[in-house]
């Protein structure tokens, strides 16, 4: 079962076009089941601000910032009822069968693959959304990961310029060389496009 997972970037999350575009993203792979990460946007914002105030340490607020993407994560399933929330593999595949795009309970879900002795990410800020998506890409053997911005991938950018631009965040680039295609689309576009960067 070859998935295609989707990054949806937490600068979406105010975007009025959202409704619309959540459903574009499935009708442009037709036959190929979808997978949605959901980033995190101004909701782990807020837990980077917790973190600043209160100390909280980076593993606390690892599992902090997992735990508000439910915000998110319960938008977008607002907005396109068509999601089916999923907390491990076997949910994954259960949408799949049923041919309804899947959406990661990203806490559910590190959780899970931790306990299935996936090497698990740093609990770190060096690990945001983009790491997550790559993660989950790599847990279900997806055959691409999609990340879906605001900006446009500025022309001939490696992974690693992107991660230093600010791009993805600054573990991304460990994951990415693992997956057999990595591609980008701004969403904002007039006219979105989905561009690959890279293929393995």
């Amino acid at each position: 079962m070859l998935f295609r997972s989707c990054k949806l970037g937490g600068s979406l999350l105010d975007w009025s076009g959202l409704p619309g575009a959540l459903p574009w993203l499935e009708q442009q792979w037709p036959g190929q089941p979808l997978v949605l990460v959901v980033g995190g946007g101004q909701t782990v914002d807020l837990v980077r601000q917790w973190d600043r105030l209160f100390h909280l340490g980076e593993e606390r607020a690892h599992w902090l910032a997992l735990e508000s993407l439910g915000l998110n994560e319960s938008l977008a399933m607002a907005l396109w009822p068509r999601l089916r929330l999923a907390r491990n593999r076997a949910q994954v595949e259960a949408a799949h069968r049923d041919d309804v795009p899947a959406l990661i309970c990203a806490n559910c879900f590190v959780r899970w693959g931790e306990r299935q002795s996936f090497p698990p990410l740093p609990h770190t800020w060096q690990v945001t959304t983009d790491s997550i998506a790559a993660w989950v890409a790599t847990v279900l053997d997806a055959g691409e990961l999609v990340l879906a911005k605001s900006v446009d991938l500025p022309p001939g950018c490696s992974v690693a310029e992107a991660a230093a631009q600010g791009l993805v965040d600054e573990y991304f680039p460990q994951l990415a060389g693992g997956l057999p295609r990595l591609s980008w689309v701004n969403l904002r576009n007039e006219a979105p496009t989905p561009v690959v960067w890279q293929t393995a």
